[in-house]
């Protein structure tokens, strides 16, 4: 049901968006991951197979494609809100340090990022020093996920 009213909540952040929901999904998407992504986890839970009746997420890597895209949401649509924005970046630097996911770091690589898109890319006159760490969380991860990709 978290990943239902996701996708509701996510065609309308352009209107308008929930903080304490976004920063709720975001807990949830930690417990999750903690939970069943990686290398221990039974790969025929029953979690699995209601999450392919109801929502069509067949196995890991469709969980981790969603988990992806909502990160990359999160970033260009929050990327002012330094709560959301920190919390959601430590959950892509927790998959990447956590789970060897090549093939999504090939689907954050389709997001181009760009100043324009996440704001705390930007480098200004006025950078802060929540952006400077929002930045190095950032490029770790994405590092991280370019030496898997590598091999």
């Amino acid at each position: 049901r978290v990943l239902q009213l996701m996708n509701l909540t996510d065609s309308r952040l352009a209107q308008a968006g929930n903080e304490k929901l976004e920063l709720a999904m975001l807990s949830f998407f930690e417990q999750f991951r903690k939970i069943y992504i990686g290398d221990q986890v039974q790969k025929s839970s029953k979690l699995y197979r209601r999450l392919s009746e109801v929502l069509g997420l067949n196995d890991e890597t469709m969980v981790l494609s969603v988990f992806i895209g909502k990160i990359i949401t999160n970033l260009k649509y929050w990327g002012r809100c330094e709560p959301i924005t920190s919390k959601t970046l430590q959950l892509l630097n927790d998959l990447s340090i956590g789970y060897p996911f090549g093939k999504s770091s090939q689907i954050l690589g389709k997001s181009h990022p760009e100043s324009e898109h996440f704001s705390f890319l930007g480098i200004n006159n006025q950078s802060n020093l929540t952006d400077m760490r929002c930045r190095t969380t950032f490029y770790t991860a994405l590092g991280r996920l370019l030496m898997v990709d590598l091999g």
